[in-house]
């Protein structure tokens, strides 16, 4: 299941369940609490368990795990983080108690290693943690064992991944339902470890979606039509490259490569040489119109010698084309200027900083990434133009959605990786794929190169990598941070 949902969303689903549905909050407590019990106790290896207790149902939840372990034969201590609780965690306090988990005020007499479950916040909570909260996930960073999460790491904004001040650091995260933004998009994704998605009765009366998760199921759902079969190139259109210089030719033929590794039957390169060792990609000189005999434009790559702003304006404003803008040539995209045709913009937090600085906003790189959900979409608002944003969990905006890829690694952090994404986009567009499809399956198949080109690989061999990394996932095999479903 791709499908997000927000804060208000979950509790919506929550009320409908216990509301319309008729289902007990104790039932639904107790399903959520073994199913967190069991990723517990799968890390425990002996450990002894605390479970942190906040004021709210997630304080609930983490009494409900020790007492279900210590019932188990597990070492389960409970600490009362906050002084108050409400009705469903005073009812728990109670059981635990009843059971022999061994309820602490204070942290003085927790053992200094065990497996920590957080069950201090909820989804309901906003801003950084304060008080009683703030200070148990500070003492927490001198502890050692594993960590587990109760539906989202105390400090991460279940919406949007933002982490204002302290958060618990999870090496599982246990959410219900479905998952949430804020597990996936830097910075909250660094804090969610592993999540697993516990089915445990909750039902959404309407099951709309705050994002969509790029996983390997929903990818193959993007990339299905694609005319690799037909037996004519034409038919698989036809990529122009306006990029490169003098100093930086490889990088345009690393986009027309990647072009023509995701199915694109033509590529050209307009006003640069193609190196001998890819006859495959074709030449044309910068002239007006721009080669009519193109479907797609992937506009930037590596065009560190301006053609002209006025040219590339008239491109963006008027070409009717698909189109993908990315590097330097996001320096001369015109801002609230409505395209004639689709655009896809790729910019990295630096990129994103800058053009939003020429909107007359105060932003820098480290705002973009602290800030990623509202950064897209201030970005897709001026530049009237699909956004995807670089990253650790690339995000795809359009004027509707957000989808959130799930694959990639450090051995993208290459020379020339963005050339070979900004290629699989318009080879992608090129086959007839909708824009916002084709850079939500782009990012993704672009990402799963990194996990099959081998250890600190070149840009190139990214790009050779696209054929395999796209049928791997067309097979609906799944990456390395995909959430794992479990039913309690």
């Amino acid at each position: 299941m791709s499908v997000l949902w927000s804060a208000a969303q979950a509790a919506a689903a929550d009320a409908h369940t216990m509301g319309a549905l008729g289902m007990p909050s104790p039932v639904l407590m107790e399903r959520a609490s073994l199913c967190v019990a069991d990723e517990v106790q799968a890390l425990a290896d002996g450990a002894a368990v605390v479970s942190l207790v906040g004021p709210g149902n997630n304080g609930g939840d983490g009494l409900a795990v020790a007492r279900i372990l210590r019932a188990r034969g597990l070492q389960t201590h409970a600490w009362l983080v906050t002084p108050n609780r409400n009705t469903a965690a005073r009812a728990q306090l109670e059981l635990a108690r009843a059971h022999g988990v061994t309820v602490h005020q204070d942290a003085g007499a927790l053992p200094g290693h065990a497996v920590w479950v957080d069950g201090l916040l909820g989804t309901g909570s906003r801003g950084a943690p304060r008080g009683a909260v703030a200070e148990a996930l500070s003492w927490l960073e001198g502890t050692e064992g594993s960590t587990v999460a109760i539906d989202v790491p105390s400090g991460v904004a279940v919406d949007t991944g933002e982490v204002p001040g302290l958060a618990f650091r999870a090496d599982v995260t246990v959410t219900f339902a479905r998952s949430k933004p804020g597990l996936h998009i830097t910075p909250g994704r660094n804090h969610a470890g592993q999540v697993v998605i516990a089915d445990v009765g909750i039902t959404a009366a309407d099951d709309h979606e705050a994002g969509r998760l790029l996983t390997a199921d929903a990818v193959a759902r993007l990339l299905r039509g694609r005319p690799l079969d037909v037996p004519h190139k034409g038919r698989r259109g036809h990529v122009a490259v306006l990029g490169g210089s003098r100093d930086t030719p490889g990088a345009a033929v690393l986009t027309g490569v990647a072009a023509m590794r995701s199915g694109a039957g033509l590529c050209t390169l307009i006003g640069t040489v193609a190196p001998s060792w890819r006859p495959e990609l074709m030449r044309a000189p910068l002239r007006e119109p721009l080669l009519p005999a193109a479907t797609v434009l992937v506009v930037g790559p590596g065009l560190t010698e301006s053609p002209g702003s006025s040219l590339l304006e008239r491109l963006y404003r008027d070409d009717p084309r698909p189109a993908v803008w990315d590097a330097t040539a996001l320096d001369e995209l015109p801002l609230d200027a409505e395209p004639a045709g689709p655009r896809v913009i790729t910019p990295h937090p630096g990129e994103a900083a800058r053009l939003l600085r020429r909107a007359g906003e105060q932003w820098s790189a480290a705002d973009v990434q602290s800030r990623r959900v509202e950064a897209a979409s201030a970005l897709q608002d001026r530049a009237r133009a699909i956004v995807v944003l670089k990253g650790a969990g690339t995000l795809v905006r359009d004027d509707a959605a957000l989808a959130i890829a799930i694959e990639g690694s450090a051995a993208l952090a290459t020379a020339g990786s963005g050339d070979v994404l900004a290629g699989c986009i318009g080879g992608l567009l090129a086959q007839g794929l909708r824009p916002f499809d084709a850079a939500q399956a782009a990012v993704s198949v672009h990402g799963r190169c990194g996990a099959l080109a081998g250890r600190a690989p070149l840009a190139l061999e990214l790009a050779d990598a696209l054929p395999e990394a796209t049928a791997s996932l067309q097979e609906g095999r799944g990456g390395a941070r995909a959430p794992r479903w479990r039913r309690g």
